[in-house]
């Protein structure tokens, strides 16, 4: 939060605001420069939390249908705009395989270069 407030002063003048509720919400106030970049009808970006939440669920239906047959890690990041494959494989990979939706071809050797991911049949 002080970097909030430190870094909004310093580039918009303004002062965030932080609202609680159901939903946590950020209100960072921005210049016109600025505006320009995010967004052109409004003077504010706003943030929530559950917009996140529902991406990474989005993201994860995503990776469950394009592993219908045998992808590699690469092939699925790339397939969805990702770049960052230790990132990808934390947020995303991980839960799906500890929670059982997702499975290795190759459960006995989890570091091999030949694993692929394919969705786990629903019984």
């Amino acid at each position: 939060m002080r970097n909030t407030y430190k870094y909004t002063q310093l580039y918009s003048g303004g002062t965030p605001e932080f609202i609680e509720g159901n939903v946590f919400k950020t209100i960072v106030p921005l210049d016109t420069v600025s505006v320009g970049k995010v967004s052109p009808t409004t003077n504010i970006l706003v943030t929530d939390q559950d917009s996140d939440q529902d991406k990474a669920v989005d993201v994860a239906q995503q990776i469950l249908a394009f592993c219908n047959v045998e992808r590699g890690k690469q092939e699925i990041c790339s397939h969805l705009g990702y770049r960052n494959l230790t990132f990808f494989t934390r947020k995303y990979l991980t839960p799906l395989l500890q929670s059982g939706q997702l499975l290795m071809t190759l459960p006995d050797k989890p570091r091999s270069k030949n694993k692929k991911y394919i969705t786990a049949k629903e019984k």
